[in-house]
């Protein structure tokens, strides 16, 4: 919804909670390098699972659990970052600062599959 040309999201869309983390890379004693995820922030957003003809895409390039979040604008996020729900962590794919008004976020993620 717009008003005098701002999206308006309603608060009460705004119910899932998420964590946004950064990657680090490090060393482990053998000298292997090791993902670690530090917490930027923990935010509410609007979480919009994939569905319909959307979904079928998204199987047809094998993403798993497809979904857009958006929360409010934070600076420093990118797509080397992720956001868990619960205990499950999704890739960031894409993010669009939508209309570059510095008010909200579209991130567009994807389920990491531990493997």
């Amino acid at each position: 919804m717009e008003l005098n040309g701002k999206v308006l999201i309603q608060p009460g869309e705004m119910r899932t909670k998420i964590t946004l983390q950064a990657r680090t890379v490090s060393a482990d004693a053998g000298g292997y390098e090791k993902p670690t995820w530090s917490t930027i922030a923990e935010v509410w957003g609007r979480w919009i699972s994939a569905h319909g003809s959307e979904a079928w895409a998204a199987q047809s390039v094998q993403a798993e659990q497809p979904a857009t979040v958006t929360i409010r604008y934070k600076s420093g996020i990118d797509t080397t970052c992720s956001v868990l729900k619960g205990l499950e962590r999704f890739e960031i794919v894409s993010i669009d600062d939508i209309r570059e008004h510095h008010e909200y976020l579209e991130l567009k993620v994807r389920q990491i599959r531990s493997g």
